[in-house]
Parts: structure tokens; C-alpha cells; sequence
């Protein structure tokens, strides 16, 4: 009788060896998944510090009989905040920023090198006393480590950043 047993069992997996599996499988992929998108995160996470940074220039210039900007230096890898057509000079904290300049070097990401002042009305120039409206919208790209770039665009006669 123990023979006619042995014919009836069936081979397979059992629903706890499946279901271990799974948790596995799954908790593999969520690594992998999370681990892919870290690079992207910073740069996607600082295009919009760099975009609000912009309109903070803006705003100020409008709010003010005073030329404001944002310059980025020939490295790409800062940026900051200046007032009164002189980059070099007359440098200002940005909002939530600890230092006068905003430092990208431990993201590894660089910025386009530019100067972009806004005259009292907000339109962005591209001088640094604000004296010469924009005569195109500036393409600013900020790249992670030569791999992802995004692109911030300044609307000429507005400064719109869509």
C-alpha cells in the first residue's frame, strides 16, 4: 500500500516556495529600479533650484530701480546672484542658499556659462548692466556628468520659464 502512495503524490512547488520567490524577485527589482534614477533625481531636483533662482532675480529686479542677475562662471559649476551690473562684486544670498555662491560640483553637474540680468520692468538682458534686452530666448543646459541634460528656457521679453 505505501507504493500506490508514492504514484499519487505530485512534483512541484509548494505555494510558500512560490510565493518566497516573488518577495525576491521583487525586492531585487526595486533595487535596480531605485538605483537607476539617482543621477537623474539631482538633476532634475536642482533644474527647478536653478529655475526658481532665476525668477527670485527677476522678481527683485522688478521689485526695484536695480539691475539684477545670475551669473555662471566659465567652469559651469556655480552659479550666483549679483546686483548692480557687476557679477564679480556684488554678490547676493539666494534664498535657501548658505554660501553667495551655489556651488554644482557635488552634484556633477555643470550649467552653461552665462550672464542673465533683468532691467526693472523683468524683461532679461543679456549685459551685465540689463541694458540689452534679450533678442532670442536663452537655452540653458545643465548636464549630469555628460549623460542627462535638461534644458531651462528664459522667454525673451518676458523671462517666462516654462
Amino acid at each position: 500500500m505505501g507504493n500506490c502512495d508514492e504514484k499519487n503524490r505530485i512534483s512541484g512547488f509548494t505555494p510558500l516556495e512560490v510565493l518566497v520567490v516573488l518577495v525576491i524577485i521583487g525586492i531585487i527589482s526595486v533595487i535596480i529600479i531605485g538605483r537607476s534614477d539617482i543621477g537623474h533625481t539631482d538633476l532634475l531636483a536642482q533644474t527647478e533650484v536653478i529655475k526658481s533662482h532665476i525668477r527670485y532675480a527677476q522678481s527683485r529686479a522688478m521689485n526695484s530701480d536695480r539691475i539684477w542677475g545670475i551669473y555662471c562662471d566659465a567652469s559651469g559649476q556655480s552659479y550666483w546672484l549679483f546686483v548692480d551690473g557687476d557679477p564679480n562684486n556684488d554678490k547676493r544670498k539666494l534664498p535657501g542658499e548658505e554660501s553667495y555662491t551655489v556651488d554644482l560640483a557635488p552634484y556633477k553637474l555643470t550649467l552653461t556659462p552665462t550672464t542673465l540680468t533683468f532691467d526693472n520692468r523683468g524683461r532679461p538682458c543679456s549685459d551685465d548692466n540689463g541694458t540689452e534686452p534679450l533678442s532670442n530666448n536663452l537655452a540653458l543646459t545643465l548636464a549630469a556628468d555628460g549623460e542627462a541634460t535638461t534644458t531651462i528656457t528664459i522667454t525673451r521679453n518676458t523671462g517666462f520659464i516654462p
